[in-house]
């Protein structure tokens, strides 16, 4: 089958089918054939003397069928087929798991080095122990429950009239509003899309302001900026890795660009880590929509270095956080979240953002890693059928879980 031709499969298990698209190169005649193989996990489609196998993402009940085609001399057809509900599916990736690069996942006395050209940047041995970090709202909700314990309601009240006497309250329990996480040595703290280190454990690395032009190599001599965050870059090759946060003395580095050793030896990237950001702020918030900005810190590296303003972002909407679907240009089955994106402005963003009835969350991305992510839902949604892959302004896409 050429370059040109393409089959999609996705599994709808709400209504217990596949969603199967074929698209060819050129308009189908008599030697067009679409059959289903006697097991009822891979289908065959021939067109002239090319033949090509799919992996269904489940196992379908029409086994050893040939399927219909619908009209001669087209390029697109699409069925519906049952599933078996009597067999398994035909991957184990429907449950991936929900973090990419758990603490359980990762091997502890594990190294980190720079994904790009593979510098070591945490030693071995120096991580004892991985740990979780809590969600976001961590302590929004500690702080809600020590207010609303029903056995003290009627005791607490007198605290609401003096603000700052129940937040030192809360903050000396350690889940106040001002509380913060800090960095301890040797111990890797673990969030959905980073991986906090303290300082003396991390080496191979360059501080900066914005541009390179600023770079030190020792984190003091920027110390007195004003600046939440400076830029985290890699000596050796000078991609940017992650943030260094002031206020708790943290080294943060992206999941997506560093190595490291894990159980499941999985190593995600920008898609995986999007993906599973979007589920958990769904979980949290119960919105399915969300604007992905950039982090201020990296625009302003970015603008330094390239000389062009980074003024993007994407505006998402999750309709189904846990398919599955195989393709043509994959050798397996791929769990994924599906969603509608558009491309929209900072300004326009900012002004959704400030609007009383937005619906939207913020998910700050450096903007190198917003521009990798447009990049994967562009190749994703070339990889839908034409007549799927847009919608009224938005298109459609899909992350990699």
């Amino acid at each position: 089958m050429t370059s040109q031709s393409s089959i999609y499969a996705e599994l709808l298990s709400n209504i217990r089918q596949i969603s199967l698209a074929v698209s060819l190169s050129s308009p189908s005649d008599v030697s067009t054939r679409v059959t289903v193989a006697a097991d009822g996990i891979s289908i065959a489609v021939a067109h002239h003397s090319d033949t090509h196998q799919l992996r269904l993402p489940a196992k379908v009940s029409v086994g050893a069928a040939a399927l219909p085609i619908q009209k001669q001399g087209v390029t697109t057809f699409s069925w519906r087929l049952p599933l078996d509900l009597n067999g398994a599916l035909a991957t184990s990736a429907t449950q991936p798991q929900a973090t990419p690069w758990s603490a359980t996942d990762l091997k502890p006395g594990s190294e980190v080095s720079c994904r790009e050209c593979n510098s070591v940047i945490v030693n071995s041995g120096a991580i004892t122990v991985w740990k979780d970090l809590p969600s976001e709202n961590w302590a929004e909700m500690m702080e809600f429950w020590h207010c609303h314990k029903p056995e003290v309601a009627s005791h607490h009240s007198h605290h609401h009239d003096s603000g700052k006497a129940d937040e030192n309250s809360l903050a000396a329990r350690g889940y106040g509003a001002s509380s913060i996480i800090s960095s301890q040595e040797g111990v890797g703290f673990v969030d959905l899309t980073t991986l906090l280190f303290a300082e003396p454990n991390c080496h191979g690395l360059t501080f900066s302001l914005s541009g390179y032009e600023h770079d030190s190599t020792n984190r003091q001599d920027l110390a007195e900026t004003e600046s939440r965050n400076l830029n985290v870059c890699c000596t050796s090759c000078r991609a940017q890795l992650g943030f260094f946060n002031l206020r708790t003395a943290a080294v943060t580095l992206l999941k997506w660009q560093v190595s490291s050793r894990s159980v499941s030896g999985s190593l995600p990237g920008i898609s995986e880590c999007l993906a599973a950001t979007l589920i958990s702020t769904i979980s949290r918030s119960g919105s399915s929509k969300s604007l992905i900005t950039p982090i201020p810190e990296s625009v302003a590296m970015a603008t330094a270095n390239t000389g062009a303003s980074t003024n993007q972002a994407i505006h998402i909407w999750v309709l189904n956080s846990g398919i599955v679907y195989s393709s043509s240009s994959a050798a397996w089955c791929i769990p994924a979240v599906k969603l509608l994106y558009r491309l929209i402005s900072q300004d326009e963003a900012d002004r959704m953002l400030e609007g009383v009835t937005c619906e939207a969350q913020e998910i700050n991305l450096p903007g190198t890693a917003i521009n990798e992510a447009i990049r994967h839902l562009d190749d994703s949604n070339l990889l839908l059928p034409n007549a799927e892959r847009v919608f009224k302004e938005w298109r459609v896409g899909l992350l990699r879980r």
